[in-house]
């Protein structure tokens, strides 16, 4: 599959199946190896979906869904952010260009709403992190990043 003839488009609502169907695909695999399946990518997608500021992307070819990037927007004292929640490319169509086209038409779609910054977090030591940083994204010296087990 090239990503030639892809199509870079919002998410809609019959979207939301097909893209927690790759999800599962994509994050059950390695270098993930976590344990989804469609009904629990789907509940978590659709969360996202109907939350207040929702805006995501979708990257389809030949009505395949190959990729996508959502989140939900969020007020702040200095104007709106973006928080980016999930983004997931199909395996086989990693490094070749779709994830930072895909991550550029969400940028686009954020600046046409006049949301100036995107929050993201990841695992530092997963391939994504490397994507984000090459594509502009830094490391905050400011922000820590928390997390706490409750029993």
């Amino acid at each position: 599959m090239s990503t030639q003839a892809t199509i870079l488009r919002n998410i809609e609502d019959g979207d939301i199946t097909r893209c927690a169907e790759l999800y599962s695909q994509v994050f059950s695999s390695k270098p993930w190896n976590e344990a989804w399946n469609t009904d629990l990518a789907m509940e978590r997608l659709s969360h996202f979906y109907h939350s207040k500021g929702f805006v995501g992307v979708l990257a389809e070819e030949k009505q395949d869904v190959i990729g996508f990037a959502l989140g939900n927007t969020e007020p702040y004292y200095f104007g709106s952010i973006f928080y980016l929640r999930e983004m997931c490319i199909k395996a086989k169509l990693q490094n070749q260009g779709l994830g930072k086209r895909t991550l550029l038409a969400l940028e686009k779609e954020l600046s046409a709403k006049k949301i100036g910054r995107l929050y993201l977090t990841t695992e530092r030591a997963i391939p994504a992190a490397n994507f984000y940083q090459q594509n502009g994204f830094k490391h905050s010296e400011k922000m820590g990043f928390y997390a706490k087990q409750i029993p």
